[in-house]
């Protein structure tokens, strides 16, 4: 998803390191299928499986580097596009995973694991990575399909508010708990010492203020079907299909599915546009629902 809108953004035909993507995913889950004991460094492995499965682990940062390194090189030529909420977006998913990355290279170290495990410093590690990580996709996924799923643009000023409220609230919420970790708070605890207090209030500040956000998104999402600011133009080259479309997209969309369909209506909007104005109605709440969950079932399909 992150390198599709990277993609679109710089305007190119092609993913730059197209190669060197795909070979970086392939690495990923090859190398995830072997790393899995570094769940279990303090069980009493023996120093030659430990220094093997501390070696896979830190070796799966490489193809991770190249993923991010290009996408890094991708937004070097979308700068113009700086204004735009979502760029703001997939930087903050980029500095939120490396994030987690950065963390997960120390704990790939047994000697190190030996000393942060089972502390709120792995909770920290695995929320960047996993938790951070995927909301982050979420939200940069609906942001760049409500306008072709609804037909409504989501209003800019307060998608920038929601990004900030975001990443102040996911940072002031995780980050301190590296520290209670380094210091030796330990996991599932009910009652800390009062020596931690100000990090944790730090931590629950962050929180609510993460809470927030997410009630901000949907919030977000109601003005901009309520008010029905309808879209004008969407992402990337005029080349691509969409903008052949009216929005938002009708179900069983042909333009999508048939080609023949498709290059025949191209040919009728450029010699005959003035036969193909339609009337826009708003859609319904149904309508909008239903064709997020054709496009989620056809991208599973694939």
């Amino acid at each position: 998803m992150i390198s599709h809108i990277c993609l679109v953004f710089t305007n190119n035909d092609s993913i730059f390191s197209y190669t060197g993507l795909v070979g970086a995913m392939f690495s990923i889950v090859v190398l995830g299928c072997i790393v899995w004991v570094h769940h279990m460094f303090m069980v009493g492995l023996e120093f030659r499986s430990l220094v093997f499965f501390s070696s896979t682990t830190m070796v799966i940062g490489i193809p991770t580097g190249i993923k991010v390194f290009s996408w890094l090189y991708m937004l070097r030529g979308a700068w113009y596009r700086m204004n735009d909420p979502i760029f703001w977006w997939i930087l903050g998913f980029i500095f939120l995973f490396t994030t987690g990355g950065v963390t997960g290279i120390m704990l790939s170290a047994s000697v190190l694991d030996s000393v942060f495990h089972d502390t709120w410093f792995v909770i920290a590690h695995f929320h960047y990575v996993l938790s951070l990580g995927s909301y982050s996709t979420v939200v940069i996924s609906l942001i760049w399909w409500w306008p072709i799923i609804s037909g409504y643009v989501l209003d800019s000023s307060l998608l920038y508010g929601h990004w900030l409220c975001s990443m102040v609230g996911f940072n002031l919420c995780f980050f301190p708990m590296h520290y209670t970790g380094m210091y030796g708070l330990p996991r599932r605890v009910c009652v800390y010492d009062p020596a931690f207090f100000k990090l944790n209030l730090i931590s629950n500040m962050g929180g609510l203020i993460s809470v927030m956000s997410a009630f901000f998104l949907f919030y977000i999402v109601w003005y901009s079907y309520e008010y029905g600011n309808s879209v004008i133009s969407i992402y990337g080259s005029s080349a691509m299909v969409l903008y052949m479309v009216t929005l938002p997209l009708p179900h069983h969309c042909l333009y999508l599915s048939s080609p023949r369909y498709f290059i025949s209506e191209l040919i009728s909007l450029t010699f005959f546009p003035n036969e193909n104005i339609k009337p826009k109605k708003k859609p319904s709440i149904l309508s909008i629902l239903l064709a997020s969950l054709s496009f989620s079932s056809k991208g599973g399909n694939k």
